[in-house]
């Protein structure tokens, strides 16, 4: 067990290892290169060439691009680049994710329609952009790497590979000193988190927003892992940031998980997710217990997909991702 170290520190020894054990990240000046011939799902999404296209702008602000990993899920033609973007300067961040699964396109579109609110945002402080998760599942509208739809609907004998996947680095509850798994559920899974933890030496996370949707409810609502948890202000500004742009909230009861919900808001889930990651203030690695990132606020939003149409639902995405940065930028460093 490794005690006694400042969380920076602990996260620095760690990235040797994963370098060594997962993917390297290759840090891009120039313009990103893109496969010929990518068929996105026809829908009101943008087509995935115009996404990457509207992110890279922020170039232009001196931002700096990173190729996370080239994601070529098994049945696929061609590898598309999961990247992630940096502001100029270092610093206490916010944390934006977004397109981990890829039938919920509402975030990484809203993120391409509110370029401008987050270069404002990394004008005042450090933000760290992860705007297109699981860029295949997004181009033909599949949930997983492995399979289109929620496992549970399927037979149950086969998990679907989410790229956010985070149970090789997160404490298994009933042996906290293990792992809830022994290696990462796919190269993307391990690439994103390597990421996370490899970056968060020099941009700790403090605020991580996580935008998602579900197709199975008709009513969303807003989890917050974070410190607060439930009482945390942001949730609740983001409850009504929701509210006030006509996505229907369940405000209490419980989620389809049998998650109790207070004032649209769900407190701190063990769920294995990136945002578990995120807000864990221990993680697992190499039998080790180390510091994990630690985000004070740690919010994840779930927009109702099945009976609100894609452009209402880009909408209030883009409009918490301009109203979070507003507010975010008012915190004094």
């Amino acid at each position: 067990m490794t005690q006694g170290l400042v969380a920076r520190d602990i996260i620095g020894m760690a990235l040797p290892i994963l370098a060594a054990t997962f993917l390297t990240v290759t840090s891009v000046a120039a313009e990103l290169e893109l496969p010929s011939g990518i068929r996105t799902y026809a829908d009101e999404r943008m087509p995935i060439e115009g996404l990457y296209r509207s992110y890279i702008t922020l170039l232009d602000q001196g931002w700096h691009l990173d190729v996370v990993a080239q994601s070529q899920p098994a049945g696929t033609d061609y590898a598309l680049p999961i990247i992630a973007l940096r502001s100029p300067h270092p610093g206490t961040a916010v944390w934006f994710i977004s397109g981990v699964h890829g039938e919920e396109p509402a975030g990484p579109n809203a993120i391409a329609a509110s370029i401008a609110d987050i270069a404002a945002l990394g004008e005042r402080r450090a933000v760290v952009l992860l705007p297109l998760c699981n860029p295949h599942g997004y181009a033909r509208n599949w949930r997983y790497l492995n399979m289109p739809i929620y496992s549970a609907e399927v037979d149950g004998q086969v998990d679907g590979q989410s790229v956010g996947d985070s149970s090789h680095l997160l404490p298994d509850p009933d042996t906290p000193e293990q792992a809830r798994a022994a290696a990462a559920s796919s190269p993307e899974a391990a690439a994103i988190t390597a990421y996370v933890l490899a970056q968060s030496a020099s941009y700790p996370p403090a605020w991580s927003i996580d935008l998602h949707e579900d197709s199975l409810i008709s009513a969303g609502y807003v989890y917050s892992q974070g410190v607060l948890g439930a009482d945390d202000p942001l949730a609740a500004t983001a409850v009504r940031v929701l509210q006030e742009n006509h996505i229907p909230l369940k405000t209490s009861g419980v989620t389809r998980f049998d998650e109790p919900i207070s004032n649209g808001i769900i407190g701190p889930v063990i769920d294995s997710s990136i945002d578990e990651l995120m807000s864990a203030a221990e993680i697992v690695l190499d039998g080790h217990t180390l510091v994990g990132p630690a985000a004070h606020t740690v919010l994840v939003f779930e927009t109702p997909a099945g009976d609100t149409d894609l452009k209402t639902r880009i909408a209030a995405h883009a409009a918490l991702l301009r109203e979070l940065s507003r507010e975010l930028t008012q915190f004094q460093k």
